[in-house]
């Protein structure tokens, strides 16, 4: 599903390219300067040693102003932090919940 400008995706269809994107967003053509704060939130989640100014310099030069970054910055620390407390504590998801990146039915 290419999602360059066309149609939103609305209902299950959303939820389907939301939970696809979320397991691989490589995948998918994304407007430019949402692929590059996916990129960003990856190096924030994965190796946040690793991040850098030049990192923060490429979100403003596709067009995302400084409290924007800051508030994509404070949304993805939260949820790691969250999930690491989950994970060190053993929490289990609620029953009946489609584990994420699982597509639903139409």
């Amino acid at each position: 599903m290419e999602q360059t400008g066309g149609a939103a995706p609305i209902g299950t269809e959303l939820d389907n390219f939301v939970h696809q994107v979320v397991y691989n967003w490589r995948a998918y053509t994304l407007r430019p300067d949402v692929a590059a704060l996916l990129e960003y939130a990856e190096i924030v989640t994965r190796t946040p040693a690793a991040c850098q100014r030049a990192d923060v310099d490429r979100l403003r030069t596709v067009g995302w102003s400084d409290a924007a970054i800051h508030d994509a910055v404070q949304v993805v620390a939260y949820f790691n932090y969250v999930n690491r407390i989950a994970d060190a504590l053993g929490v289990e998801p609620e029953a009946g919940l489609p584990s994420w990146g699982a597509r639903t039915q139409e």
